[in-house]
């Protein structure tokens, strides 16, 4: 299996722990290759990381994080930090065909080489996990067909043979320009201008394999309630995958106040990440502090106050009347790049 995460030093711990997981419970996979595009990772931070792998007898190389103006020199506007996700083919040997692309955020919790092995139809490149983004930026915001399947790019088993073969770099960089010439919103960054390009050739999985936060806290008439989805998996599909996740994503998320790896955290997956990194060479030292500033860690605290339907019914709106309308708003007075509008 080929498995690609992202990480500067400050995230080195977290990739670190999604590593130690993912060896731990695919040790009966025949090879792992994992390539961190690494961002300034420290050398001792790099030889914590080796030390995982090496323990479970698997290969990681480093691959330095290349500057947006030698990837995209035609793109003058900032892209933030995660254009490396789109560059993939270019970043990562040509003999690597096929890779699960991975955020650091992620736990792997069992044995995903089924998945890994998914066979594609002619026409599907990438396979994802809906990301349940709702009805008011996919067809408000984006201006997307119903019929697209919006994943989220946290987990994506691409077919980089494919990818080359149909120049998707240079798709993806078009679309960029055209957005930003025709002042287009890009609400999620490089997630939305992957799914807008690859709309038609995307394959679904089944969503234990991107268990997001804000699915695994709230009920699934909750979710539907917030989100209003155009598609989303049935409520039996999200019950199995709550029972049995393969891969859990500590995506960022109104209830929770604290990610899994901050001190204290609320996160529903902090006794998981907690024991993860026990194994690591991170354990020795303390859990990162939360630095939230005070009108952050008051806005959390507001949406545990009061009662949990009112709380549904308030993100509801917020979801599909504020953040659209936002948007939108933002785009017109030029105010952000696409990198800054999500």
């Amino acid at each position: 299996m080929n498995i690609v995460y992202y990480s500067s030093d400050l995230f080195s711990e977290m990739c670190g722990v999604a590593i130690q997981s993912l060896c731990e419970n695919n040790k009966d996979a025949d090879d792992i290759n994992i390539y961190v595009v690494e961002d300034n990772i420290s050398d001792e931070n790099k030889k914590r990381l080796n030390n995982i792998v090496q323990h479970f007898s698997r290969k990681i190389f480093f691959i330095k994080k290349p500057e947006q103006k030698d990837l995209y020199p035609e793109v003058k506007y900032n892209l933030g930090h995660t254009y490396a996700r789109m560059a993939l083919a270019e970043i990562l040997p040509s003999n690597v065909d096929r890779v699960l692309s991975l955020d650091s955020d992620t736990l792997v919790l069992d044995s995903i080489q089924e998945m890994y092995n998914t066979a594609f139809e002619k026409d599907q490149i990438v396979a994802g996990v809906y990301d349940c983004v709702g009805t008011a930026i996919q067809k408000r915001v984006l201006q997307a067909s119903d019929s697209m399947k919006y994943c989220n790019a946290g987990v994506l088993l691409i077919d980089l043979k494919k990818w080359r073969e149909k120049n998707i770099g240079q798709k993806l960089v078009d679309k960029i320009l055209q957005g930003i010439e025709n002042n287009e919103t890009m609400f999620f960054l490089e997630q939305d201008i992957l799914n807008i390009v690859l709309d038609g050739h995307i394959k679904l999985l089944e969503p234990q394999y991107n268990m997001l936060t804000s699915i695994y806290i709230f009920g699934y008439d909750e979710i539907i309630k917030m989100k209003k989805p155009v598609e989303y998996y049935t409520k039996n599909q999200i019950i199995r995958a709550k029972k049995k996740p393969a891969i859990i994503h500590a995506t960022t998320c109104f209830y929770v106040r604290k990610r899994m790896w901050i001190e204290k955290s609320d996160s529903p997956y902090a006794v998981l990440y907690a024991q993860y990194r026990k194994e690591t060479e991170w354990n020795h030292m303390e859990f990162c502090k939360d630095t939230r500033g005070l009108k952050k860690k008051l806005y959390g605290g507001i949406w545990h106050i009061m009662p949990r339907k009112a709380a549904v019914c308030i993100a509801a709106f917020m979801i599909n009347c504020v953040r659209p309308t936002y948007a939108k708003i933002t785009v017109k007075m030029n105010l952000p790049t696409i990198a800054k509008q999500s």
